[in-house]
């Protein structure tokens, strides 16, 4: 990156005109002083210079040095006054003007720590100096530190300071008259008064921008108060990096200065800001003047809209053009138009700028001398940083600076310098690939996503059936089930599975049919057994369900017939509820009743010694469906969840290695039956030989009964069924130590956590969302605060994705979706998965998540509603087209797969500003209307938003 830019970072110049007489202040100066009332008692106006000497300064020759050249610059003996609301200013004469010389205080630390804290004091803007001055002596020789208020002072003030000040310095330590050119009077500059035609041209450009949408997907959300912090994090361009810079500045036919604007528009974007992006741009406005004194820098508003679906070449020449035309007009602030622009002011929600473009024009400093001693510059470090994110580079420097406020993390900002960098070596590549496919991610990014997303099992494991019959043929005398004084040994649930496959058989059930089940824990297990091996489809009801939840089951799936248990009757016929979606009556299918368990007596039946069952079909494949279950309560829309064989027995081969579950392991199951939990305490003991231990029903509210059935049968590991009372667990910590807990992050308490992990609880917590095996992300807990994190679990790929379907890197939040053997089948009352280009088939999972460096997923929870959804229907509801209403609400239920109505609060029903994105995208789609993001806040339902569209 040796090329210089063609662009100037100075206006074009024009006549300065003369000093105003009042002491009124500009709308730049308002600006900086509203801004330091959002931080009371900080310098985050104040800039900074430190030269340190190689021997010893002279206080008195510094005093008088000082004296001449505050005396000779007006602009450093202006002061200014906060009355009220008022901000005033004046000039103190040059007699009545003194800057005293302070000593530096050393706190016997880093050196760049106490400079910093000297130049961060605060100036009170109550008439006195705004410049104060001290100095330090140190082994290397003695430091000059200067703080001077950004009212009266600008970078580019920082040289001009100093050319004026050595010269001084030199003359009075030698005795020498001071040169003429020291001691000329420099009246403040007067910048030229807004021209009309300059605010026009902001007018056009900034009309109809939206702020709220600059927001970035990683680090801390923006609060609603500004942080002011900052840091800074810097690097070097490798050689392909300045290269490819190169290469794209021939291919864009555009400066080098608009190639980087370029790609760091194409960052944000990546990163959530925009589409629509303004970035501001420090442009020094002295014209001439180049010598002045002040605070004479205008931050000129670029206006870029990135398409991700084209290349970098067109939005290079984009950034050109847009550059250029703010430079035409760059002597006029945008200030000036504060309050005027709709949607744009100088609150910290609504401010125009959150990003900064600052390409240096190169400024080589010669060789500094101060009296004769070698002197160099020091860096003093800025501990505040005005805006979200500022990228400063230079043409001659391979290097890049960002600036970042601290709702950033220095990972998130090493990241993103990174990030750049890729950014321009992929697009240099080829200039016109869409900025999507690439645009965003490092070399890093990929390694760790596709690290954690290595789940690949050892080879493929059996069926969950095929396994049980493994273990049982091979030690039938092993204990498979514990239910209070009653054990079934495996032998005994092979026999009663293989009856069960044979009254299917003779009841003509053929492959891939449903069989429904309703009866106790015990008798479900050895149906679902006998379902697989019947090649059927098991839908395991809950025996203590409503009657027409039943049926409206049994109906949805076209069961073929409906296996009972011991004690349980299903009426032949239900009445339903007006409304639902079934027929008034709904016919049950053929009820069978479950086969008699063998004798459980101690010492009887052939099973009991081991003898063998006969055999029996083949095992279904891993890819058959296994399993239909209703949807969770996250997914009502889809009426069930239909589980392959693979996903069951690899969901339980992966919890079974990270939770030592093995032959003989005790698996304490709370789950009522017909529930995805219940099939998982099954399938995890029984597929390595391990024991159910079904809980008495009092247990699932009480500790103490928890732990009596635990202990009875020593059980080691328990899995939390989703509803279970967050007190339970937390009573549970104190009663139960050492037990193995897996447990939804959701659903864990803080204090739960704390209880359970200071009883030496091996802890872990996942994630399962409703079109899955129940369970997608897990992890090992070592801190209460870290449930909310997790892997993808065996043969299970997880990535995080933007609302157009991008796949976003570390650190960036979005949609969590899910791939894999876990993920449910197709069914023909719910819709199909969508597919992508490099995970397939896949769940949108409609919760925000992001990954971490070390290869976890950290997953949100459900973000809370933006607006009162208690407020009822207001009187622009009442005017809203009936059709566009119900348009409206079919989008809503796409996007939240919910049950909606007109009145579905959108971010109460578990939208998120990413989904209220793509929302504002089809409502254009639909009715050509563009929608802001404040909109669908400010109109949250179906028929509020529809009345705002019909306006």
């Amino acid at each position: 990156m040796n090329d210089q830019p063609d662009l100037s970072a100075r206006a074009p110049e024009s006549a300065p005109r003369p000093a105003d007489a009042n002491t009124a202040t500009t709308n730049k100066e308002k600006a900086l002083w509203l801004l330091e009332q959002l931080v009371p008692d900080t310098g985050v106006n104040n800039l900074g210079l430190a030269l340190q000497v190689s021997g010893r300064l002279r206080p008195d020759v510094l005093g008088a040095a000082l004296a001449v050249v505050a005396g000779r610059f007006e602009v450093l003996r202006t002061v200014f006054r906060a009355s009220g609301a008022e901000l005033l200013k004046e000039t103190v004469p040059a007699g009545e003007f003194a800057v005293p010389v302070e000593p530096l205080e050393l706190s016997g630390g880093p050196l760049a720590e106490d400079l910093t804290a000297f130049v961060d004091r605060p100036f009170p803007l109550d008439g006195r100096p705004l410049i104060r001055v001290a100095t330090a002596t140190t082994a290397d020789g003695d430091v000059l530190c200067v703080a001077v208020h950004h009212l009266v002072f600008d970078m580019v003030s920082v040289g001009v300071l100093l050319q004026a000040l050595v010269p001084v310095y030199d003359a009075v330590a030698a005795g020498r008259p001071l040169p003429e050119q020291a001691v000329a009077p420099v009246p403040a500059l007067a910048e030229p008064a807004p021209r009309p035609a300059d605010l026009d041209h902001w007018r056009r450009t900034l009309d109809g921008f939206d702020p709220t949408g600059l927001d970035l997907w990683c680090g801390t959300p923006r609060g609603r108060q500004p942080v002011l912090a900052g840091e800074s994090a810097v690097r070097a361009l490798g050689p392909r990096a300045q290269q490819a810079a190169v290469e794209l500045q021939r291919a864009a036919r555009a400066p080098m200065g608009a190639v980087m604007l370029a790609a760091y528009a194409a960052l944000l974007a990546a990163h959530g800001a925009g589409p629509d992006l303004v970035i501001g741009s420090p442009v020094d406005v002295r014209g001439a003047d180049a010598g002045a004194i002040g605070y004479h820098v205008n931050v000129v508003p670029i206006r870029i809209r990135v398409d991700l679906t084209e290349g970098f070449r067109p939005l290079a020449r984009q950034a050109r053009d847009a550059f250029l035309g703010a430079m035409a007009h760059a002597h006029t602030s945008v200030d000036e138009l504060a309050g005027e622009l709709p949607g744009i002011g100088t609150s910290w929600q609504t401010q125009l700028f959150r990003h900064l473009f600052n390409f240096l024009p190169d400024a080589p400093v010669g060789e500094l001398r101060v009296d004769g001693m070698p002197a160099r510059l020091l860096t003093v470090d800025n501990p505040h940083s005005k805006f979200d994110l500022e990228l400063v580079g230079s043409p001659a420097r391979a290097e890049l600076m960002l600036r970042h406020s601290r709702t950033l993390t220095p990972a998130d900002a090493a990241a993103l310098l990174a990030r750049f960098e890729a950014l321009l070596v992929t697009a240099a590549q080829d200039p016109d690939r869409p900025l999507g496919e690439t645009a965003g991610w490092s070399e890093r990014d990929r390694e760790t996503v596709d690290r954690a997303n290595d789940t690949a099992l050892n080879g493929q494991p059996a069926t969950v059936g095929a396994s049980f019959t493994s273990w049982a043929r091979s030690r039938p005398a092993d204990v498979a089930v514990l239910d209070g004084d009653r054990s079934i040994t495996y032998g005994e649930l092979d026999a009663a599975a293989d009856a069960v496959r044979q009254l299917l058989a003779d009841a003509g059930v053929r492959p891939t049919e449903v069989v429904a089940v309703a009866a106790a824990p015990g008798e479900t297990v050895a149906a679902l057994l006998g379902c697989w091996r019947a090649g059927a489809v098991c839908l395991p009801l809950d025996p203590c369900e409503e009657p027409f939840l039943q049926a409206r089951q049994l109906t949805q799936a076209a069961a073929k017939t409906v296996l009972t248990g011991t004690g349980v009757q299903l009426p032949a016929g239900v009445d339903l509820p007006a409304g639902t979606d079934l027929p008034t009556e709904a016919s049950l299918p053929p009820v069978l009743p479950l086969p008699a368990f063998p004798d459980t007596s101690p010492g009887t039946g052939p099973e009991r010694s081991g003898t063998p069952a006969a055999p029996y079909g083949d095992a279904p494949r891993r890819d058959a469906p296994a399993c239909r279950l209703p949807a969770g309560e996250e997914d009502e829309a889809q009426s069930a969840v239909v589980l392959s064989h693979a996903g069951i027995a690899d969901t339980a081969a992966h919890f079974a290695r990270e939770l030592g579950v093995g032959p003989g392991t005790g698996v304490l199951s709370l789950a009522r039956p017909g529930t995805l939990a219940a099939l998982f305490d099954a399938a995890l003991a029984l597929s390595v030989g391990g024991r159910i231990v079904l809980a008495p029903q009092e247990a699932r509210t009480d500790a103490a009964a928890l732990r009596a059935a635990a202990e009875r049968h020593g059980a080691e590991v328990l899995a939390v069924p989703p509803g279970t009372a967050p007190q339970l667990l937390e009573e549970l910590g104190g009663q139960l130590s050492g037990l193995t807990v897996l447990v939804a992050g959701d659903e864990l308490s803080a204090p739960a956590a704390k209880a359970l992990l200071a009883a030496d609880c091996r802890l872990y917590c996942g994630y399962g969302a409703p079109q899955t095996t129940g369970w997608a992300l897990a992890g090992r807990v070592t801190t209460p605060e870290d449930t909310r994190r997790g892997r993808p679990i065996g043969n299970t790929r997880a990535f995080v994705a933007a609302p157009d379907g991008r796949e976003l890197p570390v650190g960036v939040r979005g949609e969590l979706c899910l791939a894999g053997t876990g993920t449910a089948l197709d069914t023909p009352d719910g819709p199909a998965l969508p597919d992508h280009p490099g995970y397939g088939r896949h769940h949108r999972t409609g919760r925000l998540a992001e990954w971490q460096l070390d290869g976890t997923l950290v997953w949100h929870p459900r973000e809370q509603p933006a607006a009162d959804p208690a407020a009822g229907p207001t009187a622009p509801d009442a005017t809203a087209d009936d059709t566009l209403v119900s348009e409206f609400v079919a989008i809503w239920q796409q996007l939240l797969s919910c049950e909606v109505t007109a009145q579905t609060h959108f971010f109460d029903a578990g939208g998120h500003s990413l989904l209220a994105a793509v929302l504002t995208q089809q409502v254009e789609d639909l009715t050509g209307i563009a929608l802001q993001l404040r909109d669908v806040f400010e109109h949250p339902t179906p028929a509020a938003l529809a009345a705002r569209v019909c306006r």
